[in-house]
């Protein structure tokens, strides 16, 4: 019986993804060379966003009200490293010197987000003190200069919410919108780029499939549902923003969003598979703001398909964060039938992540094709990197792709390299550092590396330098 039920399962699953295939084109399935770009324009066109940023929950510190805080010191503790997320980079009370930092580096855009378990501790009550400090946070980014970014929510809830059930409680949204408004009404006269979240399939399938994000889930079925719920709650975000900014309809609002980059270079199956994979992590809640129809499919067979009123065309503009490839191919043994490697012998990050620049360019050529006339920004792009030996050529090279795409007419507005300072990266801990200035742990101090001269250059100019001016720049 468990082998016919095994069998049933992959017949399922199969003939979903078939389906799948058939309806949707292929997007982010192409084998290509890994080689430099052709492109000979190394300029990039005047009013580029050159930038960096934060995260409130990964830089801040002292974010102890959130539903993570108690989680993450749990046994045994959840992150890779050991540690727990304690005063992180102690943004919260660096954010001055940080910001100034990044304008001496010549950067002209900034992101930072906001914690909503700061600014509504308990429900219904908001703690005035800290919707003072990020409205310093975002006068003093355009203060400095910076278009400034803000994003609304990322991964984690206040505890309060999350004891309610988060946002499989319809109750919810109703605060989620009271905050949306008030963060519209107290910032929005200096907010440019709003975000109304990140990453949002990633905490849906790892919070509610795999069980590796609070509340701790292994329910496909519930994942799907919650996919398609955060398709509302943006919705009904962009639209408290609108009403409630001063700077009213014409306020900008967009998700940004992880994409990975998936390949196939196999038989029948490996393509089914990978392009089921891509469905459901790229395409299926994106999809959902170009047609106002949310439809996903998992492999045990649970899916969703709804209407979302409004969601047609609720996206003003797109952040997309990019950092690696994945070669695709169906195992009988690996979870989900679906095998995920880097192309054999690439140069892989500290992380494990296959570099692959021109699959920055692939990404934004498929998303102009399938989203045509929908801003871009690359809101991450970065490498773990703690000797920095490798992150200044992984920034030149990703910018030639990118600058092919500009050259090609696609919609690319501007770079924010991931990120400033190190910081805590979700559960992996403080090990990986991504920073263009490194932060001993100890004392919070920020170091410069040759990376940020690097991108200094680059954002002072609007220019990518040579394989020759490169090696000069320290």
């Amino acid at each position: 019986m468990p082998v016919l039920f095994a069998i049933a399962s992959l017949l399922v699953f199969i003939l979903i993804v078939a389906t799948a295939l058939y309806a949707a084109p292929r997007l982010l399935m192409r084998p290509t060379p890994s080689t430099r770009s052709t492109s000979t324009r190394r300029d990039f066109p005047p009013g580029f966003l050159w930038g960096s940023g934060e995260d409130a929950y990964q830089h801040e510190g002292g974010n102890d009200r959130a539903d993570w805080f108690a989680w993450e010191r749990t046994e045994p503790r959840p992150f890779k490293d050991g540690s727990v997320s304690g005063a992180c980079a102690d943004f919260w009370n660096r954010y001055d010197e940080d910001f100034d930092r990044a304008a001496a580096d010549g950067h002209n855009a900034h992101r930072i987000g906001i914690e909503w378990s700061r600014v509504e501790p308990r429900e219904g009550e908001w703690d005035e003190a800290a919707w003072t400090q990020y409205r310093a946070m975002v006068y003093g980014m355009k203060k400095r200069g910076f278009a400034v970014f803000v994003n609304l929510w990322h991964f984690t809830l206040p505890a309060w919410a999350a004891a309610k059930g988060g946002w499989e409680n319809p109750a919810l949204m109703a605060r989620w919108e009271a905050y949306a408004a008030e963060a519209a009404c107290r910032l929005g006269d200096a907010v440019d780029w709003w975000s109304t979240m990140i990453d949002a399939q990633i905490y849906a399938l790892r919070a509610y499939a795999l069980a590796e994000f609070p509340p701790l889930v292994a329910d496909q079925g519930r994942a799907l549902a919650v996919m398609g719920k955060l398709v509302e709650v943006h919705v009904a975000g962009a639209r408290a923003i609108k009403a409630n900014s001063p700077r009213g309809a014409g306020s900008r609002v967009g998700q940004i969003w992880f994409f990975s980059r998936y390949e196939s270079r196999g038989n029948p199956l490996d393509r089914l598979v990978t392009s089921a994979l891509d469905s459901i992590f790229n395409r299926a809640i994106l999809d959902a703001f170009a047609n106002g129809r949310f439809a996903a499919s998992a492999p045990a067979g649970a899916s969703v398909t709804v209407n979302i009123p409004g969601a047609k065309g609720a996206l003003d503009w797109l952040g997309v964060n990019y950092y690696y490839r994945e070669i695709v191919s169906f195992s009988p043994r690996a979870a989900g039938f679906v095998k995920r490697t880097p192309t054999p012998g690439a140069e892989l990050s500290e992380m494990g992540w296959e570099i692959y620049p021109r699959g920055l360019y692939e990404l934004c050529v498929d998303l102009a094709a399938r989203y045509p006339g929908l801003p871009l920004v690359i809101t991450e792009n970065g490498i773990a990197d703690a000797t920095d030996s490798a992150r200044p050529r992984f920034i030149v090279e990703h910018l030639e792709w990118l600058r092919k795409a500009i050259d090609e007419g696609i919609p690319v507005l501007g770079y924010l390299y991931w990120s400033m300072t190190d910081n805590l990266e979700w559960l992996d801990g403080f090990t990986p550092r991504f920073g263009l200035y490194r932060v001993d742990r100890a004392t919070m101090a920020r170091e410069r590396t040759r990376s940020a001269a690097v991108f200094s250059a680059i954002a002072r100019t609007g220019r990518l330098p040579t394989d020759e001016e490169l090696e000069g720049i320290r």
